[in-house]
């Protein structure tokens, strides 16, 4: 790695290096559960129903229920509101508790994603909720998607549980993320159990709720909620546009009837982090710690864009606007499932048109109604206010009859892992690009593994569309020490170099556990060098063929086992 680069990722090792530490510290509890909705933003979403639905059963007191919440004056507002329950827990991210939860829980329950050290312990049982149906692209069917969902599905591939509200989004998964094939853990096609809170949340308690975060509320009055999703460059890096939210609600201000409406900005999570304190303090936006579908469960018309929300908010029949100023460049730099036109209410990028739907708000359910009941229909179809039961039922009780399940189809290809090292610019990535083209595709399905995804966007975007690429990003966990010894290592001499034994065999194992899951291929076709040999070998314990350049005298003959019939003998190492 060279000592400028190990220096640049010692933050990196540190935090690599203190959650090791827990790791192999910490045996898994069978009372623990860990629960994060946007990554610590509050009690959200499909974690939170699934907590929710354990508060009104005995059970719960059986369980200890770990919350990441990050920001302080959040934890506070819970520790007080929460002050009865005495096996509630609130850590920050990166902290000892969080550590110490993350690595002992039996249960971990998120809608997102964890950070790039996890690595789930094959004890644990691992749920992911996940946070809505797009109608905006996801996954490799977003242009750059090769290398901007790499932590979602390594995050993906480590689930025992995937939560899929209905067959469009199982495809999504499958197809859209390239699951198919690899993926080891089971989709629950069920619904969403945050849907649940639609049917269940009591009026009185959101607005209690909103007021205790300062929200004015004047219940006297109906609720606009104007609830944009995210946009940028990456999700971690999402625009904030603060000014036109501004402006679009001012102009709304003067042009519905105040009397009878307020309006609500409820900012994407990641929108509402960029928001500075007085901006937050202002009682304009939402914070990112009230839950969306406790929200919508008192929100009288709906305006948004892109956002999954709208698809929840089918279940309750109201009036739903679209307001999308930016249709034709967003339409041309990320794109969209399907036609506007199959939307549940009007569109339009024009504030005036906006304005004048809401005056007549009463009038557009029924104006859409063939649209809004045909979406209803395949979006909502487990929808029935019972669905976080069945799930509980699943992952806390084994009863994997509760819930309709779908398992990934990987008989029928031939599984093909493609080490492809550092992947940078040049002549040897040029011949496995070359390589990767020439694959019959019909046949084989083909994950191709590289060091770091941002670092090669150019030479990944000429992959091809058939393959799934993986990434190792981060550090591998462990211990400060080792990290840094591998640091100083030249990877091409760590196989039989001295130092090398001063490192954990686990570490190595946990680390490709970590970036593919359970997945387990039927080939490897390594370019990466004797190291990477060595550990994948060891991860899969032997199971896979291993063909290799050296192996095999060159590319030639590797091109040609790749389309023989793989009768190669396997590699002892």
């Amino acid at each position: 790695m060279g000592i400028k680069k190990t220096v640049k990722n010692l933050p990196t090792m540190i935090l690599a290096g203190r959650y090791a530490k827990y790791y192999k510290r910490n045996r898994v509890n069978e009372g623990l559960i860990f629960y994060s909705s946007h990554q610590g933003a509050g009690m959200l979403c499909g974690p939170y129903a699934i907590f929710r639905r354990l508060m009104e059963t005995r059970e719960f007191d059986k369980y200890t229920h770990v919350w990441q919440i990050d920001d302080p004056a959040e934890r506070k507002q819970l520790k007080k509101e929460l002050a009865d329950w005495t096996n509630v827990i609130f850590v920050e991210k990166n902290s000892a508790g969080y550590f110490n939860a993350l690595t002992s829980a039996k249960y971990i329950i998120i809608n997102s994603t964890l950070p790039f050290y996890f690595t789930k312990k094959p004890e644990q049982v691992y749920v992911n909720t996940w946070h809505g149906i797009p109608l905006k692209t996801l996954g490799y069917d977003v242009p750059d998607g090769k290398f901007t969902t790499r932590n979602m599905t390594r995050n993906f591939l480590l689930t025992d549980y995937l939560i899929s509200p209905c067959r469009f989004m199982t495809k999504i998964y499958l197809e859209g993320f390239k699951l198919g094939g690899i993926y080891s853990g089971k989709l629950l096609e069920n619904g969403y159990p945050r849907n649940d809170m639609l049917f269940t949340t009591k009026r009185d308690d959101i607005i209690e709720k909103l007021i205790n975060r300062g929200i004015y509320i004047d219940e006297k009055k109906q609720i606009i909620l104007y609830a944009p999703t995210w946009k940028g460059s990456s999700f971690v890096r999402a625009d904030k546009d603060i000014a036109r939210y501004d402006e679009f609600c001012g102009y709304l201000y003067e042009h519905i009837d105040t009397e009878k409406y307020q309006i609500l900005i409820k900012p994407h999570p990641m929108v509402y982090k960029l928001l500075s304190d007085a901006e937050k303090k202002s009682g304009r936006y939402v914070p990112q710690s009230i839950d969306t579908d406790e929200l919508m469960s008192v929100t009288d018309v709906l305006v948004s864009d892109y956002s999954s929300i709208f698809f929840d908010f089918l279940l309750t029949d109201r009036p739903i606007i679209f307001y999308i100023p930016d249709l034709e460049s967003y339409r041309e730099y990320r794109g969209v499932y399907f036609g506007l036109h199959q939307l549940p209410g009007p569109y339009s990028g024009d504030m005036g048109d906006v304005a004048g739907w809401i005056n007549r708000a009463s009038e557009l359910r029924a104006e859409y109604g063939s649209a809004y009941d045909k979406m209803k229909t395949w979006a909502c179809e487990f929808d029935d206010g019972k669905v976080t039961g069945r799930v509980t039922d699943v992952i806390l009780h084994g009863d994997e009859s509760a819930c309709r399940s779908v398992q990934s189809d990987n008989s029928r290809k031939k599984r093909i892992l493609v080490a492809g090292g550092s992947f940078a610019k040049g002549e040897h990535t040029d011949k496995i690009l070359k390589w990767l083209d020439g694959i019959d595709y019909e046949t084989n399905d083909v994950t191709l593994l590289i060091d770091d995804c941002g670092k090669c966007t150019d030479e990944i975007m000429r992959v091809n569309d058939c393959v799934r690429v993986l990434c190792r990003n981060g550090l591998i966990p462990r211990s400060l020490p080792a990290a840094l010894l591998a640091g100083m290592t030249d990877p091409e001499k760590a196989s039989t170099s001295k130092l090398l034994r001063l490192f954990d065999s686990d570490d190595i194992k946990n680390n490709y556990r970590r970036i593919l899951g359970e997945s387990r291929f039927d080939v490897v076709a390594n370019f990466a060098g004797e190291c990477f040999e060595q550990a994948l070998t060891a991860y899969h314990g032997g199971q896979s063929e291993v063909i290799s350049e050296k192996s095999f005298n060159g590319w030639t003959a590797a091109f040609e086992t790749a389309h023989g019939e793989w009768k190669c003998s396997k590699i002892v190492l």
